[in-house]
Parts: C-alpha cells; sequence; structure tokens
C-alpha cells in the first residue's frame, strides 16, 4: 500500500523572497533618486531666483546711480562694477573692471558665489539713451549658469 501524506505548506520559497527583496530595493533607489533631483531642482531654482533679484537690484541701483549723478556719469564701456555700499548714492562709484567681464562683483548668497557686472552701451538710434545690461553668472552641478537683465536709461531733461 501506498501512503501518501499532505505536508502543510508554511513560509514563502527562495524565490519568492530575492523577487520581493529586488522590489523593495528598486522602490528604494528610485525613491533616493527622486529626492536627489527634487533637491538638485530647488537649489537651482532658488540660485535662479537670486540671481535675478541681483540683477534687478543693480538695475534699480543705477537708476538711482542716474538720478544722483547725472545721465553722464554712465560712462560707456564694457564692464563695471557698481560700488553701492554707502547710504548716500552721491557716495556710489562706477568702477570699471579688466576683462574677462565675467569676473566682476563677488557676492555670496547661501553658499553660491554669485559675480555680478554690467555693460553701458549707447542707443545707437538716440544719443540721449543708454542701454545698461547686468549679467549675473554662477557655478552649480548643472555648470555655469547666467542670468541677464538689461533696461534703457534716458536723459531726464531730453524727455
Amino acid at each position: 500500500m501506498i501512503k501518501i501524506t499532505k505536508y502543510k505548506l508554511r513560509g514563502q520559497s527562495m524565490i519568492e523572497v530575492v523577487i520581493g527583496l529586488g522590489v523593495v530595493v528598486l522602490l528604494a533607489i528610485s525613491l533616493v533618486t527622486t529626492s536627489l533631483i527634487t533637491q538638485r531642482t530647488s537649489r537651482s531654482a532658488r540660485n535662479n531666483s537670486q540671481a535675478t533679484k541681483l540683477a534687478q537690484e543693480t538695475l534699480e541701483q543705477i537708476r538711482i546711480y542716474r538720478d544722483h549723478r547725472g545721465f553722464n556719469a554712465l560712462s560707456e564701456g564694457s564692464c563695471y562694477i557698481l560700488n553701492a555700499t554707502d547710504a548716500d548714492p552721491l557716495n556710489w562709484s562706477l568702477n570699471s573692471v579688466a576683462p574677462p567681464c565675467p569676473v566682476g562683483e563677488a557676492i555670496t548668497l547661501n553658499s553660491t558665489l554669485f559675480n555680478r557686472y554690467l555693460i553701458i552701451e549707447p542707443d545707437n538710434s538716440n544719443a540721449n539713451k543708454k542701454i545698461i545690461t547686468v549679467s549675473i553668472t554662477w557655478e552649480d552641478s548643472a555648470g555655469k549658469q547666467n542670468v541677464t537683465d538689461q533696461t534703457i536709461l534716458t536723459k531726464w531733461d531730453y524727455i
């Protein structure tokens, strides 16, 4: 006579355990990768926002400089730094920087080093207008980044 015994299956086979661990590892890797990408994107957006604010701040300062020192104080040139550290705009100065131009005023915000400089060019269509371009450069994990803002300033007594 043949005796048949039934075995109760308990636990999981080794293949099921390995597959389960593999799925858990893949999920963990994807979560870590997503977290790192989110942090890098957030840092890049923060730096871009800071650079845009610095550019806008410089344009406002150059307007104040023009209002207090006169339109002719905006001498045309390729690379300048506006020294606006004094509270009185009459004590501000527009300093020429030797090329290469991207090496301008160094500003550190949130452990990121920004370089700020401005270019003053004539408006060829009107001698009473000048084109002001402010550039902010910095480096992050994606490489060298740049924000540029531009405005046109006019001679007030001309208008």
